[in-house]
């Protein structure tokens, strides 16, 4: 079903940009045409992202049949527990709450949901293009900018980096553009002044929670109104703020998307049903309760008289380190296998800074010899950037 819907999207707008990278566009008829000269998928695709080729594996292994698997250009090869069911066409494999990575099934019926529901929500049409800065691999990114672009037609600019003046150059290359992001880059371009008279038509942040004093301060400077926007990558989008001037609490992410409804369980959980449900994990886990429409969150809320969506909290071990989700399990694992350690534990700590709002914190037991120095060096090996420890305590 997704690649039937491609295939209308692709003739629709066969003349139209669909990506802008480095200054070159490729359109609908270029990705229609590079598609035809990929060999069959006779297994789950693993797409990675950082170039046009991610967008030709999601329709490769939807062409066929398959499910994709989208991760980071340079992550680890995923290991499912069990393969994806019968019907399976996206597999998003993601640490979540509970701080270990595991896969999450959704069938064509339950991407198309969530796709058509933000599209619709936020307005997003093929005439206004969305930027790609965030990670199209992780739900927020895929959700927003990919499946938009692939069952819409609503192009995408793929910026390298999240720099200022790379970000600046793509504002100023278009009439209007839509910009989903996370709190520490808004914080970045207010800080640079790139979001005065910036042609943004809508602005959203997702991933960590955005601080008041960062909204207000843009909404003072440029009268941008940055929008909080909420999902899971069990279900896809939840909420959305709409309204036009900064919220009161920082708690607040909005109203609940047309088409999902939200509750809040005996124990404080928020719970969501809605068409876009995942069918289920690759390893499911006692406490989970996932399935059948209707996905129990591991955040905690409540919905104020006005309907408004709060979050107090959330259950689980994940660090979010400037909206991305870190598995201390993974950490921990990677440090030990360098052999420096006898044993590791591995935890977040609120940042001073609140857009990252939180840091990875690493206690460690060097084994005899072995230095901290080592240590850090080997870890750069094994580890991604946004996934060594900031903060670092041995054992005396």
């Amino acid at each position: 079903m997704p690649y039937l819907r491609w295939l209308e999207t692709s003739r629709r707008f066969a003349a139209r940009p669909a990506i802008i990278e480095g200054g070159q566009t490729v359109t609908f008829a270029d990705l229609t045409a590079a598609l035809a000269l990929l060999p069959t998928a006779t297994a789950p695709v693993i797409a990675r992202s950082g170039s046009v080729g991610f967008f030709l594996e999601i329709l490769r292994a939807w062409r066929d049949g398959q499910a994709v698997i989208p991760v980071e250009r340079d992550a680890p090869e995923p290991v499912l527990a069990s393969p994806p069911p019968d019907g399976t066409r996206l597999v998003k494999y993601t640490p979540g709450a509970s701080g270990i990575p595991r896969g999450i099934f959704l069938d064509a019926a339950q991407i198309l949901a969530d796709a058509d529901r933000l599209t619709a929500a936020m307005n997003l049409t093929p005439d206004v293009p969305n930027l790609g800065v965030i990670s199209l691999a992780h739900s927020y990114g895929f959700s927003n900018v990919v499946l938009p672009l692939l069952l819409h037609g609503v192009p995408v600019h793929l910026a390298p980096v999240p720099f200022p003046r790379v970000v600046e150059e793509i504002f100023n290359a278009h009439p209007s553009i839509v910009v989903p992001a996370v709190p520490s880059m808004w914080r970045a371009w207010h800080r640079a002044g790139i979001l005065t008279g910036a042609s943004i038509r809508l602005a959203l942040s997702a991933g960590a929670p955005l601080a008041l004093a960062l909204e207000n301060d843009v909404f003072a400077a440029s009268g941008l109104k940055i929008r909080n926007f909420y999902g899971a990558s069990e279900c896809g989008g939840i909420s959305f703020d709409t309204r036009d001037t900064p919220r009161e609490s920082a708690e607040d992410v909005g109203t609940p998307l047309p088409g999902v409804d939200v509750s809040i369980s005996p124990c404080g959980r928020i719970v969501v049903k809605s068409a876009s449900v995942a069918t289920g994990y690759d390893c499911p886990r006692g406490d989970d309760q996932l399935g059948g429409g209707i996905y129990q969150t591991r955040d905690l809320g409540f919905l104020d008289p006005a309907g408004r969506l709060h979050l107090t909290g959330t259950l689980g071990g994940a660090i979010n380190v400037a909206g991305r989700k870190i598995s201390p399990a993974k950490v921990e694992a990677a440090l030990l296998s360098t052999g420096l350690v006898r044993s590791v534990k591995v935890f977040g700590t609120p940042s001073s800074d609140a857009e990252r709002h939180e840091e990875i914190s690493a206690n460690v037991d060097l084994t005899p010899g072995a230095s901290l120095d080592a240590l850090k060096q080997a870890a750069t090996g094994v580890l991604q950037n946004w996934e060594m420890p900031r903060h670092w305590k041995t054992k005396a």
